[in-house]
């Protein structure tokens, strides 16, 4: 009997060992993880980007893991270091071969390489490249659209991205274009409890991360994306003629159910107004002229649309879900008017042939937003 229970012992011993020895043990508080997607036109940016996280990061409470698919260069996973050169000094813990970093599989790959190189009890995570909101990377046939990322042209949709992206994410932040649209929002609402977003365009340079890297490791996670988020209109604030253009929302994901369902109810209550809608009278916030994903003011469009005693319930559930939100008075010289933190596509007819995918998603088919394209 004795030899009985200290071979369970030794048996279960060797089993817990063998179990854990393959989960990394956290070393730190939080890991925030850059995935830096530009093999494209942006290159330049994320070297400046790059060394803005060095001059700022001094690691106090955490790592910053930058995954860099740079133009020219092999791909790389870069530790942050303190360094105040001109030089990228950061520690590489890897390099690539070369790859599609809009590949979901890849992407998925390069987090699980992050959280085993730089283990952590929590987690936060920066996507940075080119997006277009919602649509489809192959909706239209020229030119392409892109949900996230560009890689020699290539891109993912955003129901691949949500694939991709790993679970339980403290934070989710956008340092790309116009990803702070209900579509964008609801389809990843469960990957995290916030989403820090912008849904007008964002300049070229970026977030201003000497500004910003010392708030990602903030214990309160809304507080600290709050302090980003102001940090980054503020930036921009201070800037002249086009380049002061800035927008950032701070998105309460699990509130967006609710957002869903009072636009649900709207829509089919008042589903004789749909055709009146008029895009032409709502804020446009996708400001670039050579856009080619349409993104309006949601609440704009709201207002301007339906009866205000019909609105209540929902823009109420808009308010618990949009926790922060700031602008710039004009964005690339366009005033901006309307703001509520969330944009919307509004279909108009010649657009018809977006329908089958839209329909795709799930904000189309909770919301029964595809009910707009009636229009």
């Amino acid at each position: 009997m004795l030899m009985r229970i200290v071979y369970t012992f030794i048996l279960t011993t060797l089993l817990l060992w063998s179990c854990a020895k393959d989960e990394p043990i956290p070393t730190n508080y939080r890991t925030v993880m850059v995935y830096m997607a530009a093999n494209n036109d942006l290159a330049s940016d994320a070297y400046v980007n790059l060394n803005q996280m060095e001059e700022s990061f001094r690691g106090n409470e955490g790592k910053l893991i930058v995954y860099a698919r740079i133009f020219g260069q092999a791909p790389k996973l870069y530790e942050v270091v303190a360094d105040n050169t001109p030089d990228i000094r950061s520690k590489v813990l890897k390099t690539y071969g070369d790859h599609n970093s809009s590949d979901p599989t890849v992407m998925k790959m390069i987090f699980d390489d992050m959280k085993r190189l730089a283990p952590a009890e929590s987690y936060g995570a920066i996507l940075w490249s080119h997006a277009t909101n919602w649509a489809s990377a192959s909706a239209y046939a020229a030119p392409r659209t892109r949900s996230f990322g560009d890689d020699n042209r290539e891109s993912m949709d955003v129901q691949d991205l949500k694939t991709a992206l790993p679970q339980g994410l403290d934070f989710l932040i956008f340092d790309a274009c116009s990803m702070a649209s209900v579509e964008v929002l609801y389809e990843l609402r469960q990957v995290t409890p916030y989403i820090l977003a912008s849904p007008t365009e964002v300049l070229s340079v970026g977030m201003p991360y000497h500004h910003i890297s010392t708030f990602l490791f903030e214990r309160d996670v809304k507080q600290g994306l709050m302090s980003v988020a102001k940090a980054y209109v503020d930036y921009y604030e201070t800037k002249e003629g086009l380049e002061r253009s800035a927008t950032f929302s701070l998105v309460a994901t699990e509130s967006l159910a609710k957002v869903a369902q009072e636009t649900k109810r709207l829509l089919v209550d008042n589903s004789g107004m749909i055709p009146q809608i008029d895009r032409q009278k709502i804020q446009r916030l996708d400001m670039d002229p050579f856009s080619i994903t349409p993104a309006f003011d949601f609440v704009d469009m709201l207002e301007k649309s339906f009866p205000d005693n019909e609105l209540i319930e929902l823009k109420q559930a808009i308010g618990e879900a949009v926790i922060f939100k700031a602008s710039t008075s004009h964005f690339l010289g366009t005033p901006i008017t309307a703001f509520s933190g969330l944009s919307c596509y509004v279909p108009v007819q010649r657009e018809y042939n977006l329908l089958p995918f839209y329909e795709t998603l799930q904000w189309s088919r909770d919301a029964e937003f595809h009910r707009m394209f009636w229009n």
